[in-house]
Protein backbone atom coordinates (compact mmCIF):
# COMPACT_ATOMS: atom_id res chain seq x y z
CA UNK A 1 0.00 0.00 0.00
CA UNK A 2 0.94 3.13 -1.40
CA UNK A 3 1.45 5.89 1.64
CA UNK A 4 0.51 10.11 0.48
CA UNK A 5 2.24 12.29 1.96
CA UNK A 6 0.29 15.02 4.85
CA UNK A 7 0.31 17.90 2.46
CA UNK A 8 -1.11 15.54 -0.56
CA UNK A 9 -4.63 14.96 1.65
CA UNK A 10 -4.62 18.69 3.10
CA UNK A 11 -4.11 19.39 -0.80
CA UNK A 12 -7.45 17.73 -1.35
CA UNK A 13 -9.33 19.04 1.60
CA UNK A 14 -8.46 22.65 -0.29
CA UNK A 15 -10.27 22.02 -3.46
CA UNK A 16 -14.06 21.64 -1.45
CA UNK A 17 -13.05 24.08 0.69
CA UNK A 18 -12.54 26.59 -2.28
CA UNK A 19 -15.64 25.65 -4.31
CA UNK A 20 -17.98 26.14 -0.94
CA UNK A 21 -15.76 29.62 -0.23
CA UNK A 22 -16.83 30.70 -3.66
CA UNK A 23 -20.17 28.94 -3.56
CA UNK A 24 -21.28 32.25 -2.02
CA UNK A 25 -19.77 34.78 -4.47
CA UNK A 26 -22.53 33.56 -6.74
CA UNK A 27 -25.69 35.45 -6.77
CA UNK A 28 -29.22 34.99 -7.71
CA UNK A 29 -31.35 37.22 -9.41
CA UNK A 30 -34.27 38.19 -6.85
CA UNK A 31 -37.32 39.31 -7.76
CA UNK A 32 -37.36 42.91 -7.24
CA UNK A 33 -40.42 44.05 -5.76
CA UNK A 34 -43.13 45.74 -8.01
CA UNK A 35 -43.64 49.75 -7.98
CA UNK A 36 -46.35 50.83 -5.51
CA UNK A 37 -49.22 51.32 -6.90
CA UNK A 38 -49.52 54.97 -6.41
CA UNK A 39 -47.14 57.68 -7.74
CA UNK A 40 -48.10 60.48 -5.16
CA UNK A 41 -45.75 62.75 -3.61
CA UNK A 42 -46.09 64.15 -0.33
CA UNK A 43 -47.02 67.48 -1.24
CA UNK A 44 -49.93 65.89 -3.61
CA UNK A 45 -51.66 65.52 -0.73
CA UNK A 46 -51.97 68.94 1.31
CA UNK A 47 -52.91 70.12 -2.36
CA UNK A 48 -55.91 72.00 -3.04
CA UNK A 49 -58.42 71.13 -5.69
CA UNK A 50 -57.02 73.75 -8.20
CA UNK A 51 -53.61 72.43 -7.43
CA UNK A 52 -54.59 69.04 -8.19
CA UNK A 53 -55.88 69.92 -11.23
CA UNK A 54 -52.88 71.80 -12.46
CA UNK A 55 -50.96 68.84 -11.24
CA UNK A 56 -53.50 66.44 -13.35
CA UNK A 57 -53.15 68.45 -16.69
CA UNK A 58 -49.27 69.28 -16.42
CA UNK A 59 -48.94 65.12 -15.75
CA UNK A 60 -51.63 64.51 -18.88
CA UNK A 61 -49.45 66.97 -21.18
CA UNK A 62 -46.28 65.26 -20.65
CA UNK A 63 -48.25 61.88 -20.77
CA UNK A 64 -49.08 62.83 -24.19
CA UNK A 65 -45.74 64.29 -25.30
CA UNK A 66 -44.87 60.98 -24.60
CA UNK A 67 -47.23 59.27 -26.70
CA UNK A 68 -46.55 61.29 -29.25
CA UNK A 69 -42.77 60.94 -29.44
CA UNK A 70 -43.34 57.20 -29.35
CA UNK A 71 -45.27 57.33 -31.78
CA UNK A 72 -43.55 59.87 -34.08
CA UNK A 73 -39.76 59.06 -32.62
CA UNK A 74 -37.54 60.97 -30.88
CA UNK A 75 -36.44 64.44 -31.95
CA UNK A 76 -33.87 64.89 -33.92
CA UNK A 77 -30.84 66.91 -31.93
CA UNK A 78 -31.55 65.95 -28.60
CA UNK A 79 -29.11 62.44 -29.71
CA UNK A 80 -31.29 59.84 -26.76
CA UNK A 81 -30.00 56.71 -27.46
CA UNK A 82 -32.10 55.36 -24.73
CA UNK A 83 -35.24 57.00 -25.62
CA UNK A 84 -36.44 54.00 -27.04
CA UNK A 85 -35.89 52.14 -23.88
CA UNK A 86 -36.88 54.62 -21.05
CA UNK A 87 -39.68 56.51 -22.92
CA UNK A 88 -42.07 53.56 -22.40
CA UNK A 89 -41.35 53.05 -18.70
CA UNK A 90 -41.78 57.11 -18.49
CA UNK A 91 -45.10 56.87 -19.79
CA UNK A 92 -46.41 53.91 -17.43
CA UNK A 93 -44.73 55.99 -14.66
CA UNK A 94 -47.20 59.12 -15.84
CA UNK A 95 -50.13 56.95 -16.49
CA UNK A 96 -49.62 55.56 -12.76
CA UNK A 97 -49.61 59.48 -11.46
CA UNK A 98 -52.48 60.36 -13.61
CA UNK A 99 -54.50 57.24 -11.88
CA UNK A 100 -53.36 58.13 -8.61
CA UNK A 101 -54.25 62.02 -8.76
CA UNK A 102 -58.16 61.47 -10.02
CA UNK A 103 -58.19 58.86 -7.21
CA UNK A 104 -57.28 61.84 -4.82
CA UNK A 105 -59.25 64.07 -6.77
CA UNK A 106 -62.25 61.58 -5.69
CA UNK A 107 -60.79 61.44 -2.64
CA UNK A 108 -61.14 65.01 -1.56
CA UNK A 109 -64.70 65.60 -3.07
CA UNK A 110 -62.91 68.09 -6.28
CA UNK A 111 -63.82 67.47 -8.96
CA UNK A 112 -62.73 64.30 -10.86
CA UNK A 113 -60.76 64.25 -14.15
CA UNK A 114 -60.72 61.47 -16.14
CA UNK A 115 -57.01 60.23 -17.00
CA UNK A 116 -57.92 58.73 -20.77
CA UNK A 117 -59.87 61.68 -22.64
CA UNK A 118 -57.54 63.95 -20.72
CA UNK A 119 -54.55 62.87 -22.85
CA UNK A 120 -56.11 62.23 -25.39
CA UNK A 121 -57.33 65.81 -25.64
CA UNK A 122 -53.62 66.99 -24.72
CA UNK A 123 -52.48 64.75 -27.56
CA UNK A 124 -54.50 66.48 -29.81
CA UNK A 125 -53.58 69.81 -29.06
CA UNK A 126 -50.13 68.80 -29.51
CA UNK A 127 -50.90 67.65 -33.14
CA UNK A 128 -52.44 70.40 -34.12
CA UNK A 129 -49.68 72.53 -32.83
CA UNK A 130 -47.38 70.85 -35.26
CA UNK A 131 -47.22 73.03 -38.50
CA UNK A 132 -47.11 70.86 -41.81
CA UNK A 133 -43.71 71.96 -43.76
CA UNK A 134 -43.80 74.79 -46.14
CA UNK A 135 -44.82 73.99 -49.76
CA UNK A 136 -41.76 73.28 -52.10
CA UNK A 137 -40.40 76.11 -54.30
CA UNK A 138 -43.09 77.19 -57.11
CA UNK A 139 -46.07 75.45 -56.06
CA UNK A 140 -49.59 77.26 -55.87
CA UNK A 141 -50.88 77.59 -52.45
CA UNK A 142 -53.97 76.47 -52.10
CA UNK A 143 -56.70 78.79 -52.13
CA UNK A 144 -59.42 79.22 -49.32
CA UNK A 145 -62.52 78.47 -49.68
CA UNK A 146 -65.12 81.45 -50.74
CA UNK A 147 -66.27 83.36 -48.10
CA UNK A 148 -70.54 83.50 -48.46
CA UNK A 149 -72.38 86.60 -47.09
CA UNK A 150 -75.94 85.73 -46.29
CA UNK A 151 -77.35 89.49 -46.00
CA UNK A 152 -80.83 90.45 -45.60
CA UNK A 153 -81.50 93.87 -47.27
Amino acid sequence: MKRYPATRWRNLWLVPAMAGSLAGCVTYASPVEPPPPYALLPVDESMSCSGIAASFRYSARRAARLEYWLAVGPLSGYGYERYPLDAPKQLIDERRRLDALSDLQRYKGCTVFEPGPAVVEERLKLEGSVRPPPPPEGAVPALPPPVVLNSKG
